[in-house]
């Protein structure tokens, strides 16, 4: 119909655009119909009476376009009213279009004429009329359904009137009433309506392809009423049965005076569909509210409610239900027994027998509340009435100790409404007979079916206990019961696709627990997550042995079928072997020796395949037992040549001594300590040696020159020198200024002590000698009293000289010094040293150093 709308709007447009722009009336289209129905066929005829039209040219044709799309060529006709063309179009498949006529000659076509043909279906009979009275607003609204779309104008009317019953004559006849476009309903009001007269209502439909009516509807206004929903005032439980509730609904206060029936609906939030419970008794009219009773409900459960009414059974219509009103039961005493799988450890220390007791939760119709804990308990052997409580629990599993002699266990359940019945177990020991077979195959994704064979003795029921293999602690058991006259059943707990599950299935007799059967199974496999990664384990000239580990279990995704390795060289020749699912290990053969290869692992399962890291190995030139050979060749050659050379070094050792480690001569037994210098023969000088019983040795001494007549600095007898040195007094020993020695003998030098006296440091400041290169300085005089920390000489052998040792010769404190560099103590001989006055020290006064090295 919104088609329709805008095809009008924009033909409305073109005709006036076109007249606007003056469409020559010397044309015209004309049409057997410009309704047909849609698919049929189409003939339009165009005439052109030329004389008339202005500005047409003298040779022209006529086209037609239907829409926007030319229509082929026809063939046209010249007669003396002018130029007519025919055109047919076979299937009119537009339930709206315009056919234009144009004459066409040298320039551009010039529309003519135009028509407009609308196509459609003939109106269909109404179906499933029916009227319903609304007392609130008092009105009868009646509705229909108008079958398929017509595409064109349609007419719909809802007639009444009143009729005879025996012939069905008209007795008066109603208003009509005509809906809106597009509406499927039509209300007549009150004041047109007879509430409790009969009269025959029907639709009727037409348009210019047809005309047609409904079946005729028979009713009294009141016959027709539909009551609004009704209200829940209140849902009371009874106090004599919980599980029963009673439902007030309150009536409207226009059909107070009626008498009416009630339909309640309910549901748990559990369930999907709702239960239907109607009232087997009218109510009195003029009663205020009406109450709906029903047991059977659960205890501690949220129900929904909901409500309907209707005047009475087959008049009327039922009214919409009622807005839903949630009510909670209240709490019982649970009912029913527990189901309870038991393990027994007799391990225990004490001689005691362990119990593992577990069991499922209840059925939430035998919870009647929230369960608030599990006691497990027993009776005592001495006393019936003595209960012994070895459980009190939240969790669905009890581990205990059994006291000696004890072969029952009792569980209750219990909430805020009291305790379930006692659940009787008494645990046995596996020690029946097994099943002969068992076998689990998957089902779906996420369950798994399990079948076994029956055992010959007489099964009370079965457990099935299932859990997910893993080398990772953490997975927790599942099981469940079956009755002892079923062989199968389906595994839907904690079940997951790729993963390996252990299955465990215990007949229970009448007095044993029989051996568990074992059997694994995936619901669904893929290729593993990873492949063992290779190693070599050996290798030689022509072949080599690999190995791997296990794949984690979690990381299998399927059993392993096999493995494949593959192996390449360095020409790109691929070979291949498949080996056991057991097999841990792999020996390549025929391989070439010094060469490359390249191996990698393949491991399957049913759903897939993966291949592991590549592992390069290298061949060697010659086998294990070979290179043992040769090794074992060398290292005797070797230790051949070992013993050669040591034999020729022990036999030659004094030559080799020689050219190894050179001979050093001593200083002691060489011609220097025989030598006397030639001046201190003429002046004979003497310097007293008085042996001591360890004499300081000496590799080095410093003698210094300078002017000694400038504030000699006094020097106490005894005082210590640098490293242990003593400072004997000026009058001693001293260094004129003619360059002469002056010697003084007091007596013996007293032994060598290191104290810790005051000692003044010095630092000798040393000239160029002769264009030498200036020392390093060494110390320089100061007025700390810290003892120099220079380590202490060993003690001298008794070869080397003593001459600071012996005698009483004192040497002045600004004439001798010693030098830290290697030994402060290191002082060298001084028997043999030749002193030259003038030629050894210049008339400077400066200090001067000589040295005499031992050699």
């Amino acid at each position: 119909m919104a088609l329709l709308k805008s095809w009008d709007v924009m033909l409305g447009t073109l005709h006036l655009l076109l007249l606007l722009k003056g469409i020559q009336s010397c044309a015209h289209v004309s049409l057997e119909s410009p309704i047909i129905s849609l698919g049929s066929p189409v003939t339009a005829t165009c005439t052109i009476i030329q004389n008339s039209c202005l500005d047409l040219e003298e040779e022209i044709r006529i086209l037609w376009k239907l829409n926007d799309e030319y229509l082929p060529e026809t063939q046209q006709k010249n007669d003396t009213w002018g130029i007519r063309s025919r055109v047919t179009i076979h299937n009119f498949n537009h339930t709206r279009g315009l056919l234009s006529c144009y004459a066409a000659g040298k320039g551009i076509p010039q529309l003519m004429d135009r028509v407009e043909i609308h196509a459609g279906y003939p109106p269909s009979k109404p179906n499933n009329l029916s009227c319903i009275m609304n007392l609130t607003e008092e009105s009868l609204t009646c509705m229909w359904d108008p079958g398929p779309e017509t595409y064109i104008e349609t007419n719909v009317t809802l007639k009444r009137c009143r009729t005879r019953d025996r012939d069905g004559a008209v007795l008066d006849k109603k208003a009509d009433c005509a809906p809106r476009k597009d509406q499927n309903h039509c209300t007549i009001p009150r004041k047109h309506l007879n509430l409790y007269q009969k009269e025959d209502i029907w639709v009727t439909a037409q348009n210019a392809l047809g005309k047609t009516q409904s079946d005729k509807l028979c009713l009294a206004p009141m016959d027709a009423v539909k009551l609004d929903a009704p209200t829940i005032h209140t849902i009371t439980s009874s106090p004599l049965d919980a599980g029963c509730l009673s439902v007030e609904c309150k009536k409207s206060i226009e059909a107070l005076w009626m008498n009416q029936l009630y339909d309640m609906r309910y549901k748990s939030e559990e369930d999907a569909k709702w239960s239907m419970i109607s009232s087997n008794h009218t109510p009195d009219a003029g009663n205020h509210s009406v109450q709906i009773t029903d047991c059977g409900f659960l205890a501690a459960t949220v129900y929904h409610f909901q409500v309907r009414r209707i005047r009475q059974i087959g008049v009327g219509h039922w009214s919409d239900w009622s807005l839903v009103y949630s009510f909670l039961t209240p709490n019982r005493a649970p009912v029913g027994k527990l189901d309870v799988w038991w393990k027994l450890d007799h391990t225990a220390p004490d001689e005691k027998t362990n119990v593992q007791l577990m069991w499922k939760p209840m059925r939430k119709k035998d919870t009647n509340g929230e369960i608030l804990g599990y006691l497990v308990f027993l009776f005592s052997d001495e006393e019936e009435d003595e209960v012994m409580v070895l459980c009190n629990t939240t969790k669905l599993v009890c581990a205990a100790p059994m006291p000696r002699g004890a072969t029952k266990v009792y569980i209750k359940a219990y909430n805020t409404a009291g305790e379930s019945p006692a659940t009787e177990v008494v645990p046995f020991d596996i020690q029946g007979l097994p099943l002969s077979s068992i076998r689990a195959f998957p089902k779906d994704d996420h369950s798994l079916c399990v079948e076994w064979e029956a055992p010959k003795g007489s099964v009370i029921r079965y457990v099935l206990e299932w859990y997910r293999v893993s080398e990772q602690a953490g997975y927790s058991s599942s099981w469940k019961t079956e009755v002892g006259t079923v062989t199968s059943s389906l595994l839907q707990e904690n079940i997951e696709p790729y993963q390996l599950y252990n299955i465990s299935l215990y007949p229970i007799y009448e007095d044993a627990v029989g051996q568990p059967q074992h059997t694994e199974a995936y619901t669904k496999q893929k290729a593993p997550s990873i492949s063992p990664k290779l190693h070599l384990k050996s290798i030689d000239r022509s072949q080599a042995e690999i190995e791997w580990t296990t794949i984690p279990t979690e990381e299998r995704h399927g059993f392993i079928t096999n493995y494949t390795i593959f192996w390449k060289d360095s020409r790109e020749c691929l070979s291949h072997a498949v080996v056991k699912a057991s097999s841990r290990n792999f020996l390549l053969k025929n391989l070439e020796a010094s060469s490359i290869y390249k191996v990698h692992l393949m491991s399957s399962t049913a759903g897939g395949s993966t291949n592991s890291t590549i592992l390069t190995i290298h061949t060697t030139i010659m086998t294990v037992m070979e290179i043992f050979i040769l090794a074992s060749v060398l290292f005797f050659v070797l230790a051949l040549i070992l013993c050669c050379v040591l034999i020729i070094c022990f036999k030659k050792h004094h030559r080799m001594k020689k050219h190894l480690w050179p001979s050093v001569p001593d200083p002691a037994n060489s011609s220097l300590g025989e030598w006397m210098p030639t001046k201190l023969q003429e002046g004979n000088i003497q310097f007293p040696i008085t042996p001591e019983p360890n004499p300081i040795i000496t590799s080095k001494i410093t003698i210094l020159e300078k002017e000694m007549a400038k504030n000699p600095a006094p020097i106490r007898k005894g005082d210590t020198g640098v490293g242990g040195l003593k400072i004997f007094p000026k009058s001693s020993f001293q260094l004129n200024d003619d360059n002469r020695f002056d010697s003084v003998t007091h007596g013996q030098l007293p032994t060598y002590v290191n104290t810790s006296s005051t000692v003044q440091y010095a630092k000798v400041i040393v000239d160029p000698y002769q264009g030498q290169r200036i020392p390093v300085p060494l110390y320089q005089r100061s007025d700390s009293t810290q003892p120099l920390l220079c380590d202490m000489s060993p003690s001298p052998k008794p070869y080397e000289n003593l001459w600071f040792h012996g005698g009483s010769p004192y040497f002045q404190e600004d004439s001798v010094f010693q030098e830290c560099e290697v030994s402060l103590m290191d002082f060298p001989l001084l028997q043999g040293l030749k002193i030259q006055g003038s030629e050894a020290f210049n008339n400077s006064h400066n200090f001067k150093t000589l040295k005499h090295n031992r050699n």
